[in-house]
């Protein structure tokens, strides 16, 4: 069949399929594992192919737009209809039973099985809005949303630090001395990191700066994992948190993965998993016999 032809057929048998595939995808929206009544197509060399199926091959080819119109219907048949014809001669070549190719369709259905379960799980265990609600508030409390314009002085030793402290009590100043003596490559501007939120510093500066006042610099020396820190914070402001409406969708994603976290833990401490050549634990010795009573 010369290319002209197969368009024109193509073309003939998409005018009718313009509807079905539409309502295909509308139907697999709500909930992936609902069964549907698959409807032939078309059919290539006796190998009947149903919306469904392309459906599914239009999905595989990472193609996001909808299937709204004839021309896109019918570049996606022709597109399925040679693939197959490639396919089909591989099949026929005995090209599918190369290992190499038998281990990629195993690991091909294995994954599709897989993106099944989860959308299936998603489907029957819908993250609910209160769910949302409830993230939303904790991740933007009060505290999270408070920002500090924080300058600090890094040491290495708690000593050094103590006695810029001293420094600081008798009046010298502060961005003078983080110029001097801070280590952090904060130094050459005097020791600031401009506007920071508590969660974006690591905990003990983030406990330490949290408590202290608009202006007030920490009178003992804060550790962490850096080193010895002199904090200072020169001002602070509230930050508005963004609409809900707008991070919704976000959460919704976290949230549902960390669903699929959960589940899939909770699969690997049922699963009996076995690496070959991993060593084995060692089994407990078999207590020795009782000899016999004389």
């Amino acid at each position: 069949m010369n290319i002209k032809l197969k368009t024109l057929v193509a073309a003939l048998a998409m005018s009718a399929l313009l509807p079905t595939l539409t309502q295909a995808e509308d139907k697999t929206a709500p909930t992936a594992a609902k069964p549907l009544t698959p409807q032939t197509i078309v059919t290539i060399n006796g190998d009947a192919v149903s919306d469904l199926e392309v459906l599914a091959f239009n999905a595989l080819q990472g193609n996001q737009n909808k299937l709204d119109s004839q021309q896109a219907q019918v570049q996606l048949l022709n597109q399925l209809v040679n693939t197959t014809l490639l396919a089909q001669a591989a099949r026929k070549e005995g090209i599918d039973k190369l290992p190499q190719v038998g281990a990629a369709l195993k690991m091909a259905r294995i994954q599709v099985l897989a993106e099944a379960k989860v959308n299936d799980y998603f489907a029957k265990h819908p993250v609910s809005d209160e769910e949302i609600k409830a993230a939303y508030d904790k991740k933007f409390t009060k505290e999270a949303l408070q920002e500090y314009k924080v300058s600090h002085i890094l040491v290495k030793e708690e000593q050094e630090a103590k006695d810029i402290i001293s420094s600081l009590e008798k009046g010298e100043d502060f961005h003078k001395l983080a110029k001097v003596h801070s280590l952090d490559s904060s130094k050459d501007a005097g020791g600031e990191l401009g506007w920071v939120g508590r969660n974006q510093v690591v905990k003990p500066f983030g406990d330490a700066m949290s408590s202290l006042e608009k202006g007030k610099y920490s009178k003992t020396p804060v550790k962490s994992q850096f080193g010895w820190h002199i904090i200072l914070v020169e001002d602070v402001r509230a930050q508005e948190p963004p609409p809900l409406d707008q991070v919704k969708e976000q959460f919704r994603a976290q949230l549902q993965q960390q669903q699929l976290a959960k589940l899939v833990t909770e699969m690997r401490n049922q699963a009996k998993v076995e690496v070959a050549g991993a060593e084995k634990p060692a089994e407990k010795a078999a207590p020795a016999p009782t000899p016999p009573a004389k």
